[in-house]
């Protein structure tokens, strides 16, 4: 389930750089409809990122003593 999200994830940011080149600026939808669209994958980004951290804390905390410098 994870591959499958972050594979759609990559694709979501390519189709972005491709609109945002080749569709019309001169439109206000367009443009609203642009910054709408990165605000939702800024936020996506933002929350696989804090979600990630909490794996690894975890993963951190499992660790013996002597394991646990290597991350500090």
């Amino acid at each position: 389930m994870s591959l499958i999200f972050t594979k759609i994830f990559r694709f979501l940011w390519l189709l972005f750089f491709i609109l945002l080149i080749f569709l019309d600026r001169e439109s206000n939808y367009t443009k609203i409809g642009l910054i709408v669209f990165l605000l939702i994958l800024t936020l996506i980004t933002v929350l696989r990122t804090l979600e990630s951290k909490k794996e690894w804390n975890e993963i951190v905390k499992d660790l013996k003593d002597d394991e646990k410098e290597v991350f500090k």
